[in-house]
């Protein structure tokens, strides 16, 4: 939890670079390009969903649960943490994790497109979203990933692992479908890494329920998607620069209280501009909203109860989290500009029976970031 709470604050650090220009590509990768013209797919595959931005996966509007990060907004968080490429937490999972993507010549810090999960059914599918130019390797890199794993090839693009489980054996389904573009992304550079993706990979069975649930059966149609994608970006004024996106189902929530449904986004929208992020010289905006609609219908007095319980929560992890990443000055700035803006960014709304919790950078007046400013100078050696 620490850990995500950080990826937080750094994301929101990363809109603070100069992102209307692609990142450069990780070292020894190709440059990013416009996707190329899509080519003949015969059996199934997978539609994305484009609005002000794209979403790759997107399950029916009965699904319990659903949430998808665009890698373009972590690959420049990542950036900011000194890392080598955006792929590197991910080669430090294993020391097979090299030497697996190198057979089907993938560049974890170029080739993800986007990371998400839902539920299949009691089960959750896991999927990636990324370009694939070998994707008939993929059986030589889930050799080379799990070595010793007895592997089995089902059906074409359809793989299983049977590894050990807390109550026997775990049987993982992998499976590899092509992405079928119904036109080019445009209108920001995010769109544009988005386009080059060619394939998602369904992972399957990883909590050791041995379910095989095809997930293409759990997906939307493509009028249904489009709905459902525009109602959960629907709670951020501005969906362009789209980093996160999700939804939940009816489930307990508060005691006495019963949450009816959730949805969620983050963006960070190029060409506005506020005065945090101006103090970075960034063009980008950011804005995280999440909307719980609740039965019974919650007081003024509920909300600010919960509010208050939240922040005691951040309180009581947010020195951990600084002795953790003790020495890195540059992300203890970071952890503080979080801060202001969940004092000054943030507002809460109800209407009806809605909760909407917002942060929002343009809402942190300017004279309050003289003391951030000063720190940045410091460490970048910019100070007068």
């Amino acid at each position: 939890m620490q850990r995500s709470w950080l990826l937080i604050a750094v994301v929101v650090a990363a809109c603070s670079k100069k992102q209307d220009e692609p990142p450069p590509p990780s070292k020894g990768s190709a440059k990013v390009e416009a996707p190329a013209a899509a080519k003949k797919i015969d059996g199934p595959s997978v539609t994305p969903v484009k609005t002000e931005s794209v979403a790759f996966v997107v399950p029916k509007a009965d699904t319990s649960w659903w949430g998808e990060l665009n890698f373009s907004c972590y690959r420049a968080a990542m950036s900011l943490t000194g890392t080598r490429t955006a792929g590197e937490a991910f080669e430090k999972l294993s020391p097979t994790v090299p030497s697996a993507m190198a057979a089907a010549d993938i560049d974890l810090g170029r080739d993800l497109a986007a990371i998400g999960a839902f539920d299949c059914g009691d089960t959750p599918c896991l999927y990636v979203a990324a370009t694939l130019t070998k994707p008939e390797k993929m059986a030589e890199v889930l050799a080379k990933l799990l070595p010793g794993v007895p592997q089995k090839t089902v059906a074409n693009g359809h793989y299983t692992l049977d590894t050990k489980g807390l109550t026997g054996t775990r049987t993982i389904h992998v499976r590899v479908v092509p992405l079928r573009w119904t036109a080019v992304p445009g209108g920001d550079a995010w769109n544009t890494e988005a386009g080059r993706a060619t394939h998602v990979v369904f992972i399957g069975g990883v909590d050791g329920k041995n379910l095989d649930v095809d997930p293409l059966t759990k997906l939307a149609d493509a009028q249904a998607a489009l709905a459902n994608v525009k109602d959960a970006e629907g709670v951020v004024t501005d969906a362009r620069g789209r980093c996160l996106l999700g939804r939940v189902g009816p489930t307990d929530f508060q005691p006495g209280f019963k949450l009816d449904r959730a949805r969620f986004a983050m963006a960070a929208p190029s060409g506005k501009g506020d005065p945090l992020m101006a103090l970075l010289e960034s063009q980008r905006t950011l804005d995280l909203t999440v909307e719980l609609v609740l039965s019974p219908a919650a007081k003024d007095a509920d909300a600010k109860k919960w509010i208050a319980q939240g922040r005691a929560w951040m309180g009581n992890i947010a020195a951990p989290v600084r002795a953790q990443f003790a020495g890195n000055p540059m992300l203890d700035v970071y952890i503080d500009m979080l801060a202001l803006l969940g004092e000054r960014g943030f507002k809460y709304e109800l209407k009806d029976k809605a909760l909407r919790l917002s942060w929002r950078t343009d809402r942190v007046p300017r004279a309050e970031l003289d003391a951030l400013e000063k720190r940045f100078q410091a460490m970048m050696g910019t100070q007068p």
